[in-house]
């Protein structure tokens, strides 16, 4: 009987002889069911190794398909990285951490450092710091270990040698087995520009390149601090302030204005020690900080010396402007323990500065913190003034001493101060001009003026000339024609009597604006007078380019006639240009006989001064003596 072989083998061990059971009938039953349960197994077995094997195949199969989409999806994605590695906007560096070695740079880097990619790779990132760096950059390394990831800015050294600040951001990654950091440099060449220039404007004057007020601030707190720790407080704080230049900003213009402004920067900057802060405060007012003097005494030199730069001519086109300046100083801590304080005084000295006559200097004394407040009650005052009809006219008599009778009014603006009582035009009108009040008191002046005068001649009274001032800002003003043609329509003053003067230095400063601005006022009908002749920009050779019908020759010459031969000729010469001209000469500030007489043998006799009596209202001039006998009598 065949039987399977491992049942075989099983009988083999237990000595039992499967051809001689004991009982062959059951033997054989028992030995088939063993038997085909034997064979059943081996058929399962077989059936589960095919399956094994078919299903290992297929699992193989999927395997070797989901390898190869991995594969192609990760060659995928290792392009497009590359493609975004290589055309990044930024610079991007693959760094070892562990020997800050550059193993990988896009294109973006090599171009923006100059180096080839080559060349970058046989590099550490440490070649594109300065060595002075590396405190610095150990310091980033640590904090980019603590927290991963750090933002921060570097400046990268060209292959040329050459800077460029940039924004690093860094990440610390695994690849390959090892650390790298992933840093992206971004170039903020231009945002470092642009935060230079905001630096700048925040710090220094726009159109001179000076220090600004921000900047000059604090210089002076920084010299503070500096002369305290050091035990030599000895520092002065300088405030300057142009004189005049309103008037050749307006009549030449802004541009030119602007350009006298550079060359003044220039000219105190050049008067100063190299270590001195020179500072523009806006406007035409200047500041200078003087550190290390070694007593007060030493800034006199200093002061005189900007003095005289500043008041060296201007030229501009075919005529010369002559600015000068006033100055004021205080002293640390005399003067003031802040900053604000010492600016604050110097600025109080130079008022008083310009008080005294302008072109100088004055040291901050204690009682000029009163007179600036009181200047500040008056500029308040000012605004209200002209609403409370507080100005009013006064008017100085003009003479004819060959016919010894009155020939016109000069208007003499005064303000009634409820407090101070009568103030004069030096008192408030340099405050009018400062204050932007000027064109609308000259309206009020020249209004009240034609007013007054015209209800004397309808009283039947003689017809002087009356004769009225412009300041350099009603010049420039697009409105002067309009201005004054209201005023003569609505007073129903003749044309033909008023007189308008404005002084030498406004009229030729632009002879261009001035030009087209007299010939418009004289087609009203007015008169044209050119005041204070003789102390200006202007050369006898412009004189018939305008239509002017007076000159008006400037008080100093009547001063100086009794002991000037020079004085006297050039009256003499005056007074044959004006009848070559056909113009009318006018002498002003006629105070004594000796005076009058010397322009009466020069052939000038039209006159005004004190000689023939102060300033008078309208109703009081009949009551004026002369005191001018006409010629012969």
């Amino acid at each position: 009987m065949s039987l399977h072989k491992i049942l075989w083998r099983q009988l083999k061990r237990l000595e039992l002889d499967a051809d001689v059971p004991p009982n062959a009938k059951d033997w054989q039953r028992f030995l088939a069911h063993v038997e085909q349960t034997y064979k059943q197994g081996d058929q399962d077995r077989y059936l589960l190794e095919r399956s094994l094997a078919i299903s290992s195949r297929e699992t193989q199969a999927l395997y070797d398909e989901e390898r190869r989409r991995v594969q192609e999806a990760l060659r995928v994605s290792e392009g497009r990285y590359r493609t975004l590695f290589d055309n990044a906007v930024d610079a991007i560096f693959i760094i070892d951490v562990e020997t800050r070695k550059i193993l990988d740079v896009n294109q973006v880097a090599s171009n923006a450092l100059g180096y080839s990619h080559e060349q970058l790779l046989h590099m550490t990132i440490d070649d594109l710091y300065s060595p002075q760096e590396m405190e610095r950059t150990a310091q980033l390394v640590d904090q980019l270990h603590k927290a991963g990831n750090l933002t921060f800015e570097r400046v990268h050294i060209r292959k040329d040698g050459s800077q460029m600040p940039v924004e690093v951001s860094s990440i610390v990654l695994e690849q390959d087995g090892r650390k790298v950091y992933l840093s992206i440099a971004r170039d903020i060449t231009q945002r470092k520009e642009a935060e230079q220039e905001l630096q700048r404007l925040a710090n220094f004057d726009s159109l001179t390149g000076l220090a600004n007020r921000l900047m000059f601030i604090d210089r002076v707190s920084h010299a503070i601090q500096m002369a305290t720790r050091r035990n030599k407080p000895i520092l002065a704080v300088l405030f300057l302030d142009l004189d005049g230049f309103k008037a050749v900003n307006d009549a030449f213009g802004h541009e030119q204005g602007d350009a006298l402004l550079q060359m003044m920067a220039q000219r105190i900057r050049s008067a100063v020690r190299t270590s001195d802060t020179v500072a523009r405060l806006g406007g035409d007012e200047f500041a200078i900080l003087l550190e290390g003097l070694p007593n007060e005494t030493a800034v006199e030199p200093i002061v005189q010396k900007i003095i005289e730069q500043v008041s060296q001519p201007f030229e501009f086109h075919s005529a010369q402007a002559f600015i000068t300046c006033s100055v004021g100083v205080s002293f640390f801590p005399s003067g003031g323990e802040d900053p604000d304080a010492l600016v604050r005084n110097a600025d109080r000295a130079m008022y008083a500065s310009k008080g005294s006559g302008k072109n100088s200097y004055r040291l901050f004394e204690a009682h000029m913190k009163t007179q600036a407040l009181q200047r500040l009650e008056l500029g308040n005052d000012l605004r209200n003034a002209l609403e409370r009809e507080e100005m009013f006219v006064l008017f100085q008599p003009q003479v004819n001493i060959k016919t010894g009778q009155l020939f016109g009014l000069e208007t003499l603006a005064r303000w009634q101060h409820a407090q101070r009582g009568v103030l004069l035009p030096d008192d408030f009108i340099p405050l009018a001009e400062e204050m932007g009040l000027i064109i609308a008191l000259s309206d009020r002046i020249l209004l009240r003026a034609c007013e007054q005068v015209k209800a004397h001649i309808d009283a039947g009274q003689n017809s002087p000339r009356l004769a009225v001032n412009l300041s350099s800002r009603d010049l420039t003003d697009a409105r002067l024609r309009e201005r004054i043609e209201n005023v003569l329509e609505r007073t129903g003053f003749p044309p033909a009597l008023l007189e308008l003067e404005l002084s030498e230095n406004t009229i030729f400063r632009d002879l261009d604006l001035a030009a087209d601005t007299l010939a418009a006022l004289k087609k009203l009908g007015v008169r044209l007078a050119i005041d204070d002749f003789g102390t200006g920009y202007s050369t006898l050779s412009q004189l018939a380019r305008f239509p002017f019908d007076t000159l008006k020759i400037d008080q100093r010459f009547a001063h100086n006639l009794p002991s000037s031969p020079a004085y006297a000729a050039i009256v003499n010469g005056l007074v044959t240009i004006a009848h070559n001209l056909g113009v009318e000469l006018v002498a002003e500030g006629v105070e004594t006989e000796e005076q009058l007489r010397l322009y009466r043998e020069a052939g000038c006799y039209l006159v005004q001064g004190k000689l023939f009596g102060m300033p008078q209202s309208i109703e009081n001039l009949e009551l004026v003596n002369f005191n001018a006998q006409p010629d012969g009598g």
